[in-house]
């Protein structure tokens, strides 16, 4: 059965290995990369990251609302 707790977990790792190898293709480049396609990669690595923090913000959320439910 598959929980929302395990969906947000493997989202999360996948946008953070994302983030990450990105990044590390900025650093050490597998080839050349032109200024527009370096301009690309690092607008796909902030949108990643704007992601990842929406993913945060949904997470605490809806633990929000559980714990508000629970205590009613």
């Amino acid at each position: 059965m598959v929980t929302m707790d395990s969906t947000y977990t493997t989202l999360e790792y996948v946008l953070k290995s994302s983030i990450y190898e990105n990044k590390m293709e900025l650093i050490d480049p597998s080839r050349e990369y032109t200024e527009k396609e370096v301009a690309y990669i690092k607008g796909y690595i902030q949108s990643l990251e704007d992601t990842l923090y929406e993913l945060e913000i949904i997470r605490e959320e809806d633990l929000s609302n559980v714990y508000r439910i629970c205590l009613n």
